[in-house]
């Protein structure tokens, strides 16, 4: 199968805008209203699925588990470049059925985004990646929470490692790990949005029931 050719227009923009990391993701809620929040890029595998990360607790596993059909607007500022995805998201996390999530990723038998021990390193090398401080989020009571129902909120750990030898550490370690979760998303339709050239261009990208994609050209 050959490598579509949206991926490397969002390798190229990351390589020249290094920060230019954070996109709107967009899900549905169980009553079928639209919910979105920014979120951050975290990678993409071999097979192009971008992945980002969330917290168990809040409400995005639950919408990707009721619907898994979700949408990005990624806006590349420095470039004036959008890039708008369509796709299915799954949760990646131990608590979840891996077998069902690969069907809708499409990665059966893949020997990489297929495997649950491939899943569980690349959990371990994003969750060594993101800061302290993020890390520490993940420990907190659940998000969303009332504060005046959460006690001791001042003894909250500001930062914490990814790994420790001190068992006081590892139990505040282990706690905010198993909170955490990959997000990984397999593109359906890409449509990327130039606006510096003038006229401006859009270009559309949609997979094709063979796994290939199908590149129109259409009016910006």
């Amino acid at each position: 199968m050959s490598k579509p050719h949206w991926l490397p227009l969002i390798e190229q923009q990351l390589k020249e805008n290094p920060k230019s990391t954070t996109y709107a993701f967009s899900t549905s809620s169980e009553e079928g209203k639209p919910k979105v929040r920014y979120v951050i890029h975290r990678g993409i595998t071999s097979n192009a699925l971008l992945l980002t990360t969330t917290d168990t607790r809040m409400a995005k596993p639950q919408h990707i588990a009721h619907s898994p059909t979700i949408e990005i607007a990624w806006w590349i500022e420095p470039t004036n470049v959008q890039f708008r995805i369509t796709g299915k998201a799954v949760t990646i996390h131990p608590s979840q059925d891996l077998k069902k999530a690969f069907e809708t990723l499409g990665t059966e038998g893949k020997e990489e985004e297929g495997n649950e021990e491939w899943w569980e390193n690349k959990r371990k090398d994003l969750w060594k990646s993101v800061s302290g401080h993020l890390r520490a989020g993940f420990g907190r009571p659940t998000p969303g929470k009332e504060l005046d129902k959460v006690e001791n909120s001042e003894n909250w750990p500001e930062t914490i490692p990814a790994e420790s030898d001190k068992p006081d550490e590892q139990k505040v370690i282990k706690n905010a790990y198993d909170h955490f979760a990959i997000i990984a998303i397999a593109p359906e339709a890409v449509e990327f949005l130039e606006l510096k050239p003038i006229p401006n261009r859009r270009t559309q990208y949609k997979r094709q029931s063979n796994g290939e994609w199908n590149e129109t050209k259409v009016a910006p």
